[in-house]
Protein backbone atom coordinates (compact mmCIF):
# COMPACT_ATOMS: atom_id res chain seq x y z
CA UNK A 1 0.00 0.00 0.00
CA UNK A 2 1.07 3.74 -0.78
CA UNK A 3 0.33 6.49 1.46
CA UNK A 4 0.80 10.39 1.49
CA UNK A 5 2.51 11.35 4.36
CA UNK A 6 2.56 14.42 5.94
CA UNK A 7 4.69 15.88 8.56
CA UNK A 8 4.08 19.82 9.77
CA UNK A 9 5.99 20.76 12.97
CA UNK A 10 4.75 20.14 16.42
CA UNK A 11 4.55 21.76 19.37
CA UNK A 12 7.74 20.47 20.77
CA UNK A 13 10.68 22.08 20.00
CA UNK A 14 13.80 19.98 19.11
CA UNK A 15 16.15 20.70 21.28
CA UNK A 16 18.95 23.56 20.17
CA UNK A 17 21.84 21.56 21.61
CA UNK A 18 20.58 18.25 19.88
CA UNK A 19 19.61 19.72 16.68
CA UNK A 20 22.27 18.80 14.31
CA UNK A 21 22.68 15.55 15.84
CA UNK A 22 18.75 14.96 15.56
CA UNK A 23 18.91 16.27 11.85
CA UNK A 24 21.46 14.17 10.88
CA UNK A 25 19.76 10.66 12.66
CA UNK A 26 16.68 11.93 10.13
CA UNK A 27 18.51 12.27 7.77
CA UNK A 28 20.36 9.07 7.78
CA UNK A 29 16.65 7.16 8.71
CA UNK A 30 14.98 8.71 5.49
CA UNK A 31 18.29 8.00 3.22
CA UNK A 32 18.09 4.28 4.20
CA UNK A 33 14.26 3.93 4.30
CA UNK A 34 14.45 5.36 0.32
CA UNK A 35 17.31 2.40 -0.24
CA UNK A 36 14.91 -0.41 1.34
CA UNK A 37 12.10 1.05 -0.67
CA UNK A 38 9.70 1.60 2.34
CA UNK A 39 9.94 5.67 1.14
CA UNK A 40 9.71 6.37 -2.76
CA UNK A 41 10.55 10.24 -2.36
CA UNK A 42 10.46 12.79 0.03
CA UNK A 43 10.09 16.88 -0.10
CA UNK A 44 10.11 19.48 2.21
CA UNK A 45 7.82 22.71 2.57
CA UNK A 46 9.20 26.21 2.67
CA UNK A 47 9.15 27.14 6.50
CA UNK A 48 9.36 23.66 7.82
CA UNK A 49 7.59 20.30 7.75
CA UNK A 50 7.28 18.49 4.42
CA UNK A 51 5.99 14.97 2.96
CA UNK A 52 6.57 11.70 1.84
CA UNK A 53 5.00 9.26 -0.60
CA UNK A 54 5.62 5.69 1.61
CA UNK A 55 5.28 2.04 1.26
CA UNK A 56 3.86 -0.26 3.82
CA UNK A 57 2.05 -3.88 3.63
CA UNK A 58 -0.81 -2.31 6.09
CA UNK A 59 -1.29 0.63 8.10
CA UNK A 60 0.41 -1.18 11.69
CA UNK A 61 3.25 -1.29 9.07
CA UNK A 62 3.34 2.46 8.21
CA UNK A 63 3.07 3.43 12.22
CA UNK A 64 5.85 0.91 13.36
CA UNK A 65 7.89 2.79 10.48
CA UNK A 66 7.13 6.17 11.32
CA UNK A 67 7.44 5.66 15.21
CA UNK A 68 11.31 4.55 14.41
CA UNK A 69 11.84 8.13 13.01
CA UNK A 70 14.41 10.14 15.02
CA UNK A 71 12.63 13.00 14.71
CA UNK A 72 8.82 11.60 15.28
CA UNK A 73 7.57 13.24 17.98
CA UNK A 74 8.57 16.82 16.73
CA UNK A 75 5.89 16.47 14.26
CA UNK A 76 2.36 16.56 13.89
CA UNK A 77 1.61 13.41 11.25
CA UNK A 78 -1.13 13.00 8.49
CA UNK A 79 -1.28 9.66 7.10
CA UNK A 80 -3.12 8.96 3.98
CA UNK A 81 -3.78 5.77 2.04
CA UNK A 82 -3.23 6.55 -1.62
CA UNK A 83 -4.09 4.61 -5.02
CA UNK A 84 -2.94 4.01 -8.31
CA UNK A 85 -4.34 7.14 -10.55
CA UNK A 86 -5.43 4.60 -13.15
CA UNK A 87 -6.28 1.31 -11.44
CA UNK A 88 -8.71 3.44 -9.13
CA UNK A 89 -10.22 5.51 -12.10
CA UNK A 90 -10.98 2.20 -14.08
CA UNK A 91 -12.94 1.12 -10.82
CA UNK A 92 -14.63 4.43 -10.72
CA UNK A 93 -15.89 3.66 -14.49
CA UNK A 94 -16.83 0.40 -13.99
CA UNK A 95 -19.14 1.15 -10.84
CA UNK A 96 -21.07 4.13 -13.12
CA UNK A 97 -21.39 1.52 -16.08
CA UNK A 98 -22.97 -0.31 -13.27
CA UNK A 99 -25.06 2.17 -12.58
CA UNK A 100 -26.35 3.06 -15.58
CA UNK A 101 -27.55 -0.35 -16.32
CA UNK A 102 -29.79 -0.46 -13.34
Amino acid sequence: MKYLIIAKPGTTQIPVEQGAALLQAGLSWIKAKLADGSIDSTYNFFGGGGFAIGNADSNEQMLANLLEYPLYPFFVWEVTPILDFEESLSRYMEFYHKLASL
